[in-house]
Formats: structure tokens, C-alpha cells, sequence
């Protein structure tokens, strides 16, 4: 089993990093292998709209994506992890789903392999949980049209101050427990 986690902020050590990264050690401890990719340090346009993608089966933009493109396909499960920003999922973030157009078939079927497990991590600013619920929806959505089963969005309201996740012992269980979901059968 392989695990890959994406993180959407672009600040490392945060409360996004340190989410993600307590699930993918659920996910290690459940006997898979993981792999972290900061999708910030990572240089890659925007989905262009081309269209090339349906007719060559690939993207033709040759960037950052390259190397992630093979790392969605082979990996066993997904966790998306994406800090909200002003209701929305940080830019990076959304480029990032945007350019898995290039995973759908001219008749926008999915290429992506079948069988994979995906996993959302939100957390947000605002102390309430459900005031962007709509959006992690969306994202879940958006997840499951392309064929992955996914889990109820881990939504974490309420913070503010980078690394204060770790004190909320039930958040981090609950991200811990996620990565074990995306190994077990």
C-alpha cells in the first residue's frame, strides 16, 4: 500500500503540514508506505484548457505536475490536505485539482486506476465547522468523480496560530485515524 499526502500550504511546520502528517503516520502504521508532497515547492501553471490532454492521454505543459501525474496513479490512497482561505481551498490547492483534467477521457471519464481511497483535511480559521461544509463537499465531489472513494472531510475550525493543532488531542486522532481508513480493506 502506498499513501501519498498533497499539503496545500504553503507554510511547512504548520497546522495543514502537521494534519497531514499525523494521518500519513496513521497510514505508516497501518503497514503503508507514504510519500509528502508540499505542492508549494512545486512550479506548475494552471490548467490551460487546452484540450490536449483528451486527445494525447497527458498533459502537455511539462512541469512540476510530470512527476505527480505518476504518484496519483500508483499510489493506494490520497490525502489532500488544504488550509481554507477566505471559504476556498489556497490557490495552489485548487491549481492542483485543476490539473487533474488531464485524468479524464475525451468522454470525461476517469483514468485515473480504480480502487483508491482519498482523504480531505481542512482546517480553518473560523470556529465554525460547518460555515464552508458546502465547499469540503465540493471538494469530496470533486474527488468522487473521478472515481476515489473518500472519506467525511476532516474539518478543523478555530485555528489561528501556526502548530496550535497539536494541542487539540481529538483533531489529531481523527487525522491519525484517517490514514489507517485509506489502508484498511
Amino acid at each position: 500500500m502506498k499513501v501519498v499526502g498533497f499539503v496545500g500550504s504553503p507554510r511547512k511546520g504548520g497546522n495543514t503540514d502537521i494534519l497531514v502528517g499525523h494521518a500519513l503516520k496513521g497510514a505508516v502504521d497501518a503497514g503503508a508506505k507514504r510519500t509528502v508532497v508540499h505542492l508549494n515547492d512545486l512550479a506548475f501553471r494552471d490548467c490551460q484548457g487546452c484540450g490536449y490532454c483528451k486527445k494525447a492521454g497527458e498533459c502537455r505543459l511539462n512541469d512540476g505536475m510530470d512527476d505527480i501525474y505518476p504518484l496519483v496513479q500508483e499510489c493506494d490512497g490520497i490525502i489532500l490536505g488544504t488550509p481554507i482561505y477566505f471559504g476556498m481551498p489556497t490557490g495552489t490547492a485548487k491549481s492542483f485539482i485543476d490539473r487533474w483534467y488531464a485524468f479524464l477521457n475525451a468522454d470525461f471519464s476517469s483514468r485515473i486506476l480504480p480502487g483508491k481511497k482519498a482523504a480531505l483535511i481542512l482546517p480553518q480559521g473560523d470556529a465554525n465547522p460547518d460555515v464552508y461544509a458546502p465547499m469540503a463537499a465540493h471538494l469530496s465531489a470533486t474527488m468522487e468523480f473521478f472515481g476515489l472513494r473518500v472519506a467525511a472531510p476532516l474539518i478543523v475550525p478555530g485555528l489561528l496560530e501556526p502548530g496550535e493543532v497539536e494541542d487539540d488531542s481529538a483533531m489529531m486522532d481523527r487525522a491519525y485515524a484517517l490514514g489507517r481508513w485509506l489502508v484498511s480493506e
